[in-house]
């Protein structure tokens, strides 16, 4: 039993394209088309983003340019926000332990000590991937 009819057609296309279609790919020439297809798309989708932004900015709105760059700040900025907030609150817990007759333990550094310390900061923003929004109960 040799197997399905589709497979033993499949296989006997295989056996006679395989070997010219590795050759065509293999070739300089191939290697070069690919290269130059691959500069014309860059290029037509830099030029394309171009002119759409430039569309966006005559009738004033915002560009996705200018949004993905409104994100990068804005997380930028939130990633500042909470490292200050975990040094204010170190800040805090030192000034009420160093305090004579404070009740307070001192305590051990919080994983959101640790995760303060490599926050990064403003200058080096990065984008950050798109949240799913909390949906609208029903009726609302």
């Amino acid at each position: 039993m040799t197997g399905p009819l589709w497979r033993q057609a499949y296989d006997a296309v295989e056996k006679a394209v395989s070997p010219r279609a590795e050759d065509v790919v293999r070739s300089e020439h191939f290697a070069l088309a690919t290269a130059l297809l691959r500069r014309a798309q860059n290029i037509a989708g830099t030029s394309v983003q171009v002119l759409s932004a430039r569309a966006w900015h005559l009738l004033n709105l915002p560009a996705g340019s200018d949004i993905s760059r409104l994100r990068a700040q804005i997380g930028s900025l939130d990633r500042e926000v909470r490292r200050l907030t975990i040094q204010l609150e170190q800040e805090r817990r030192r000034g009420s332990a160093s305090r004579p007759g404070s009740s307070q333990p001192t305590t051990e550094p919080t994983t959101e000590d640790s995760d303060a310390d490599g926050a990064q900061p403003a200058d080096g923003a990065r984008p950050r991937p798109a949240r799913r929004r909390a949906q609208r109960p029903q009726g609302a």
